[in-house]
């Protein structure tokens, strides 16, 4: 398979190298913008359908105005275990790994104040509600390793080494004021890869009849380098929902609610090479020093960031049967302030060791995420059960990046013109079922979110989610547990080459999650 683009979609979103050490990237987009399944166990276990559904804690950061079915105060509260495992592929080379998690993904309350079915009035009442979600969980722990060989023809032109990548970047650095690149690595050697790799003696400025370039101190031509790289990711995603619904004739259901979205993300990358290289030839040809070397690049991100949102909505019933749904919701304003730190550590053939470390930074930027919009449908039979699906519209391609320190818009041109370029609009599906028997429930879903990669033709990171579901619901209280199954591919470079070549990493990563809701009517 060729693959174009090489990008990172995963259930807990892992970044790729940036081309520079602290720079955002597409990917920081997408992280905020592709949610996951949330609410009750009610809800997730009919994998999220609910914009037509109403009458549930979840409306609240679904479609507010399901609050307006409500006709008792209600309050319930979701723990839930989950894990996500990755099985990496590169070459031959097959790594799994997985990571357990504890956490309490919904918790809200409503109070209902409803007119009694005796009193007058075409508005039957109001409810306010109070809901917490948790909208993505970063957790996850990914290893995999790999050879990067060399070409058939030795005396070939050629790079595939994280080496080569760092020599590169040093080339493609723009030099200001009459500066000699030799002067831009060493005075900038604290704040980028390529000046790390200057400083602990992986490349080194030459020059030729055209000028100034950089270039490895090895040549590793005839022997494959071995790779390996972990990846830990830990936080959330969580949005706070204050908002109210009504109810007019019983008939039609009107809500709108503000969501307050905070997120917590850190990740710690290590990346690793082992080779064998000759440092260099005298005149006769002979190597002046040769053996193996061994690389550790770490990098350390950690963000914080706030955004709010608005979502209103309306559930319409035009016989008991039947329910519509509709909502939209504004674009998501952040704004991040991030944290990050990188270090190289390199043991080159003769024993010795040099360490280089970046200046610890921040830097603090906004981000929009796109508009959504959703439409549900529900089926209702008598006191038997009832079927609802949802179809969801969000164009990945709207998110764009800001400064908020007075920069040019210019800073992030590129960052967005990729959004741009690398995104696009997608579907998300939910369908789900719920069966009644006396105060049983039992639970079924199906939740599909689109691949929002143009580079993908065949959908290969679509994340399609299974869910079971099962509860008993008496009069002033309730118990519900939910399963989910989630599943996705996705590919994994460390670091692309400006031709677009680098190492490519398949990861098929599969998620399993446990809830369960206890609630309370008063």
């Amino acid at each position: 398979m060729k693959v174009r683009h090489i990008v990172s979609a995963s259930l807990a979103l892992v970044l790729g190298w940036s081309g520079t050490a602290f720079a955002q990237t597409e990917m920081d987009a997408l992280r905020y913008s592709r949610l996951g399944i949330t609410g009750s166990a009610r809800i997730q276990g009919i994998g999220g359908a609910q914009t037509a559904l109403g009458a549930d804690i979840s409306t609240l950061s679904a479609n507010p105005a399901g609050l307006g079915m409500f006709r008792r105060s209600e309050v319930s509260i979701t723990p839930g275990f989950g894990s996500i495992g990755t099985t990496s592929i590169a070459n031959r080379f097959t790594t799994s790994d997985e990571k357990n998690t504890v956490s309490i993904p919904h918790a809200g309350i409503v109070f209902s104040s409803r007119k009694g079915d005796n009193e007058e009035g075409d508005w039957r009442g109001a409810s306010f509600g109070l809901s917490i979600s948790r909208l993505n969980n970063y957790n996850n722990q990914i290893n995999y390793r790999n050879t990067v060989r060399p070409p058939a023809d030795p005396n070939a032109n050629y790079h595939n080494t994280i080496v080569d990548y760092f020599a590169e970047l040093a080339n493609n650095r723009t030099l200001f004021g009459g500066e000699t690149l030799d002067e831009s690595l060493y005075e900038n050697s604290n704040q980028s890869y390529e000046g790390l790799a200057y400083r602990t003696y992986l490349i080194d400025v030459f020059e030729d009849e055209l000028g100034e370039y950089a270039a490895p101190l090895m040549i590793s031509k005839d022997v494959d380098v071995k790779q390996r790289e972990e990846i830990i990711s830990r936080g959330s995603q969580s949005q706070f929902d204050i908002g109210v619904g009504t109810s007019y004739k019983d008939k039609l259901y009107l809500g709108a609610s503000i969501g307050i979205v905070t997120v917590n993300f850190s990740q710690n990358r290590r990346f690793y090479e082992t080779g064998y290289y000759v440092e260099s030839y005298d005149e006769n040809g002979q190597p002046l020093g040769q053996g193996n070397y061994s690389l550790t690049l770490n990098d350390e991100f950690t963000t914080q960031g706030t955004g709010i949102n608005l979502k209103v909505g309306a559930i319409f019933r035009p016989v008991d049967a039947v329910r519509l749904g509709a909502t939209i919701q504004t674009p998501t304003a952040y704004t991040f302030i991030d944290s990050y730190w990188s270090s190289l550590s390199a043991t080159h053939y003769d024993g010795g060791v040099e360490e280089e470390a970046t200046t610890p930074g921040e830097y603090n930027y906004a981000l929009t995420t796109p508009f959504r919009a959703t439409g549900g449908i529900a089926f209702f039979f008598n006191k038997v059960g009832f079927v609802t699906a949802d179809i969801e519209y969000v164009n990945y391609a709207n998110a764009r990046f800001n400064s908020t320190s007075g920069e040019s818009a210019s800073v992030f041109a590129a960052t967005n013109s990729n959004i741009q370029r690398n995104f696009k609009s997608g579907v998300n599906y939910k369908l789900g079922a719920e069966a009644r028997y006396q105060v049983f429930r039992f639970r079924a879903g199906y939740n599909s979110s689109a691949d929002p990669y143009t580079a993908n033709t065949s959908n290969e990171s679509r994340i399609s989610t299974y869910t079971l579901g099962t509860g008993i619901r008496l009069q002033n209280f309730y118990i519900d547990a939910a399963y989910l199954n989630s599943s996705t591919t996705n590919f994994y470079s460390p670091y692309v080459f400006s031709d677009g070549t680098g190492p490519v990493v398949e990861n098929q990563e599969r998620m399993n999650n446990v809830v369960f809701t206890v609630g309370y009517n008063f």
